[in-house]
């Protein structure tokens, strides 16, 4: 039976000062949620955290009694190798360089090196919670190993549609123009394999294509080969334009993707990525591969070359080491093409993609469900 001390319904924990896992999509929600939440003050029975949420905070209502729905995304899976051991001081170090020497045991070392550096806040806060919400399948599949028997939905990303002109939209124009949202942080994001492909249609089979590259900061991960030559294309080839780093969309980057014909992402294992949903709610199709959990946001509303995500087993390059699968060029040339040469039905597409599952107001309506499920079963 519900207490009687919360009042029946949930709240939603957000804190604008952050800038960490999905918060422009877990901002979105909560604006679209403030309708039927019920402020923190007045005790909802249960509340709704993003994964990057205090861990302080989750305490505090686990202590008083409520309900805690956890929004989770990916967890860290970096393969032992020099890089990521250099990140550790002695004796660790040096336990986990056993791991680099013996294969039988590079698993379970890798798990507690993953641990240790990162994993250990999204676990901990995934063992207070009553109900997890994954942004995807593979989402729930990297967690399954560790947490199969916690209570949980999946449900994707979502965006508000910001524009939809079409008077912009030519399908007409020779030049095919692709868009992407630049990362430094993650090599996994595989920007430099972008502008490599980019580069190879160009300049070698003289293709008359465009790349946008929105946020540039002007960086490339370490681990990538010839990273002057990759940043000396981005900066100096005619065929690719730059825009700097931005914490929300405004007119010139709104502008940019709206004049693209798709959106390009090579990105590897990535739980949800949001930018590909915002660059959908653009209007833009989506081309790259089809890792993680970004075939669950395209669906039939672009085309994704098929990928093998644990190929390599479970742990693997992600943060540290670009040793990625290989990319048929040839193949994602083709696909790039054929979005092209189709590009009015798969802009359709996006559409219904958005009517039926990443409007903002449908992902919502999808978390009100979830958790009043939670009050139905309390009720029992």
């Amino acid at each position: 039976m519900l207490e009687k001390r919360f009042k029946k319904g949930f709240g939603v924990f957000f804190d604008s000062s952050k800038n960490t896992s999905g918060q422009r999509f877990f901002d979105n929600l909560n604006q679209e949620l403030l309708p039927d939440q019920i402020d923190l003050d007045q005790k909802p029975y249960i509340v709704l955290f993003n994964v990057s949420a205090p861990i302080n905070e989750i305490i505090k209502a686990k202590i008083r009694g409520q309900k805690v729905v956890l929004r989770v995304d990916g967890l860290y899976f970096d393969k032992l190798s020099p890089a990521f051991i250099s990140t550790f001081k002695s004796p660790l170090r040096m336990v986990f360089s056993i791991g680099l020497k013996y294969k039988r045991i590079h698993n379970f070392l890798a798990f507690w090196a993953n641990f240790l550096n990162r994993n250990f806040g999204g676990f901990f806060r995934i063992l207070l919670a009553n109900f997890i919400i994954y942004q995807s399948e593979f989402s729930k599949n990297l967690h399954h190993p560790y947490f199969s028997k916690k209570k949980s939905d999946i449900i994707v990303n979502g965006s508000s549609i910001n524009f939809w002109n079409e008077s912009i939209f030519n399908s007409k124009d020779s030049e095919i123009k692709l868009i992407t949202i630049y990362d430094d942080w993650k090599p996994a994001k595989r920007m430099h394999d972008i502008v490599s492909f980019v580069s190879w249609a160009r300049e070698i089979l003289n293709i008359p294509i465009h790349l946008t590259i929105l946020g540039y900061t002007g960086k490339v991960p370490v681990c990538v080969s010839q990273a002057e030559e990759i940043k000396n294309t981005i900066e100096n080839s005619p065929y690719i334009r730059t825009f700097p780093r931005f914490k929300a969309f405004d007119d010139t980057s709104r502008d940019a993707l709206l004049k693209s014909d798709m959106y390009i992402s090579f990105s590897y294992r990535d739980p949800c990525p949001n930018s590909v949903v915002e660059s959908m709610a653009h209007g833009l199709p989506v081309v790259g591969i089809a890792s993680g959990g970004i075939a669950d946001i395209v669906g039939n509303a672009g085309e994704l070359l098929p990928a093998d995500d644990f190929s390599k087993g479970f742990f693997s390059s992600y943060r540290f080491d670009c040793d990625f699968p290989t990319i048929d060029f040839e193949q994602l040339l083709s696909l790039v093409i054929k979005v092209k040469e189709n590009n009015f039905m798969y802009r359709e597409r996006v559409k219904k993609r958005f009517i039926d599952d990443l409007c903002i107001k449908v992902v919502a309506s999808k978390y009100k469900r979830a958790m009043e499920s939670i009050l139905i079963g309390t009720n029992k």
